[in-house]
């Protein structure tokens, strides 16, 4: 059954429709009001934006966000064209050095879904694209003692191959940034679900 959900959760309504019903939206307030903290003078960039779920939890800022899914970025486009700019394409070091320097770096849900090498490319990524003490926010699945068995099969089910510890994910964030702050959250989701959030100062 998940297996047939994860092609349908490329079409960005059945993404957005599966987002609310898992209770997503409060999520996001939760990472914007607590954890991503934005001001209104911030330029963020959004790696792995999908359909631009997050731009309406943001106050009016600089935005810019990539993905490489171009049925999300034609959405984004349409929905929210008028408050951020669009890439649709794989983030590159290249590519990261020409869209500027960002106070604010967004892998929200991405890093479980990449290899070890490509998230240790992806750390640096973010932190070739931050500003001096700008940050990278990630927020990602994650195994922790004491979860039931629901909750780690569905852990095990998730879309992304790479779900990790806490101690993993930090390791992997350590390849770049000397200061990592993780958060483990059981309460953002309407199903069982455990998310390690990290802030990581360049």
């Amino acid at each position: 059954m998940i297996e047939l959900v994860r092609p349908i959760l490329e079409r960005p309504y059945f993404y957005e429709l599966y987002h609310s019903l898992i209770g997503a939206n409060y999520r996001s307030r939760v990472l914007v009001k607590e954890y991503i903290r934005p001001k209104s003078t911030d330029h963020v960039l959004d790696i792995g934006c999908g359909p631009g779920n997050m731009l309406p939890f943001l106050p009016k800022c600089d935005y810019t966000g990539v993905d490489v899914n171009p049925s999300y970025i034609d959405s984004a486009r349409q929905r929210y064209g008028d408050r951020g700019t669009f890439v649709c394409e794989r983030v590159s070091h290249h590519n990261v050095e020409q869209l500027g320097a960002f106070d604010i770096v967004l892998a929200l849900g991405l890093v479980h879904h990449l290899d070890d090498a490509e998230a240790r490319d992806l750390f640096r990524l973010g932190y070739t694209a931050l500003k001096p003490g700008g940050r990278l926010i990630t927020n990602d699945g994650c195994y922790s003692a004491g979860q039931s068995a629901l909750e780690r099969y569905l852990l095990s089910r998730d879309r992304g191959q790479f779900v990790r510890n806490q101690s993993r994910y930090l390791e992997l964030a350590h390849s770049w940034f000397t200061q990592v702050i993780p958060h483990l959250r059981q309460d953002v989701l309407r199903v069982p679900y455990t998310h390690v959030i990290m802030e990581c100062v360049r």
